[in-house]
């Protein structure tokens, strides 16, 4: 991934930060090969505030990231009406297979109509 930075200034990055002493008494904010001198007695706390990973980082660097929601009534084989939400990339159902398994038809066959 290219080094990128969110409209706040904070470093884009996959794994959450630490705080490390290098040579010569200096320290630094480090999350993968971002390395960010900082004054000594830098607490994570603070050096959190530099960075953004996670969740959070997820829509600079996913390019098939969305927070869009939607939210779909489905009509069951049974004819039971479910609701079917979309928050970005994650699904549920209101079905007992998703609660059982975590997954269910009802959602395969919208992520098949939408995603071909």
């Amino acid at each position: 991934m290219l080094r990128k930075v969110t409209p706040d200034g904070r470093h884009v990055v996959f794994y959450p930060p630490t705080v490390i002493q290098g040579q010569g008494n200096k320290f630094f904010a480090v999350s993968g090969s971002v390395w960010i001198e900082v004054p000594n007695g830098t607490t994570l706390e603070e050096a959190c505030k530099l960075f953004c990973w996670g969740d959070e980082s997820r829509k600079y660097w996913d390019p098939k990231h969305s927070e869009e929601e939607r939210t779909l009534q489905v009509k069951g084989s049974k004819g039971s009406t479910y609701t079917v939400t979309q928050r970005g990339n994650v699904w549920t159902c209101e079905c007992r297979g998703y609660q059982f398994r975590g997954d269910c038809k009802h959602i395969e066959n919208l992520k098949i109509i939408f995603n071909g």
